[in-house]
């Protein structure tokens, strides 16, 4: 496995070098890749689950009998031969059910193994989002993937929220004003996708909206990353992190805290907050001031406008 870690590594780094078309590519065959191991966990998983919801009953029993056989039964001579009928299909069900048993125990060490592979993958895939010389395109990436980096115990409570609504009001993240506006620049120089605040070193970060941690962990360039996601496939990402509190698949209400901001002096502290929808980045300004989110196609476009 370390062999193939070296592999996938090299090659990451030899696309890298030839050019952002090339390293596209090899970032969307890792993302095939890694969606096809998860996609066979979660079948076998649940076959398993079924499996062993029946025979942990069924073979419950049948080891409770073969450990204290019940007293010989009284029957009449002519139910002789039913007798010795029901103590063969006793004996046969025993050996099938043993047979499954060692399936389910094969299919244990299958999942196990598919496991090992999706965690392989899910961090080679996550080093390759690093790698990525654009640092936009990093933040981009991660929140893309957020689902598939989840760990598979908790990628449905992950899935979850998609199901309701998008959030129509949010809370400001932290407090003070907005530093930098919608289509400003960050300190780095990139355009606003979102907006910005300068708090104080150690502020106290909030959650804008009730929903699942997707994803909660450093990303290069953006210091500590969490990315929540809402209804409607809306997600909300806070970069700029010093400290994280929250994990992944956990269920966070609108104002409570999910980490802190750097404690250093040396730099003035930036949280960055970006709002997502299916359609693309929306100005979350007008959210935190009681507006909602029933914005039509033009008025997303003119958010959006000289931004993307």
């Amino acid at each position: 496995m370390t062999l193939v870690r070296r592999l996938l590594t090299s090659l990451a780094l030899c696309l890298l070098c030839l050019g952002a078309p090339a390293y596209a590519a090899s970032l969307d065959d890792q993302r095939r890749a890694l969606a096809a191991l998860t996609a066979k966990e979660d079948a076998l998983d649940a076959r398993m689950g079924a499996d062993r919801n029946v025979l942990s009953h069924l073979l419950a029993s049948l080891e409770l009998f073969a450990r204290d056989p019940p007293p010989p039964l009284i029957v009449r001579a002519e139910d002789a031969k039913d007798a010795v009928n029901a103590a063969i299909l006793a004996k046969a069900l025993a050996a099938e059910l043993q047979d499954k048993v060692r399936v389910l125990a094969s299919d244990a060490a299958q999942l196990a193994s598919l496991r090992r592979q999706a965690a392989v993958a899910s961090g080679d895939l996550f080093a390759s989002e690093s790698a990525i010389e654009d640092r936009q395109g990093r933040l981009d990436a991660v929140t893309q993937d957020a689902a598939l980096l989840a760990p598979p115990s908790v990628r449905a409570a992950v899935a979850a929220p998609d199901a309701g609504p998008a959030p129509s009001i949010l809370t400001p993240p932290t407090a003070g004003r907005i530093a930098v506006r919608f289509g400003g620049r960050l300190s780095s120089g990139l355009a606003a996708r979102g907006v910005a605040y300068h708090p104080a070193p150690g502020a106290a970060v909030l959650s804008p909206a009730g929903g699942v941690v997707a994803y909660a962990g450093p990303v290069n360039g953006w210091g500590e990353v969490v990315i929540l996601r809402a209804g409607g496939g809306c997600h909300m990402v806070l970069s700029g992190l010093g400290k994280v509190t929250v994990k992944a698949g956990q269920s966070v209400a609108a104002g409570l805290p999910i980490g802190a901001m750097p404690t250093s002096r040396s730099l003035a502290p930036e949280l960055y907050l970006e709002v997502r929808l299916a359609q693309g980045v929306i100005d979350p300004a007008p959210l935190m001031g009681g507006r909602t989110m029933d914005v039509n196609a033009n008025e997303l476009r003119l958010r959006r406008e000289g931004v993307n």
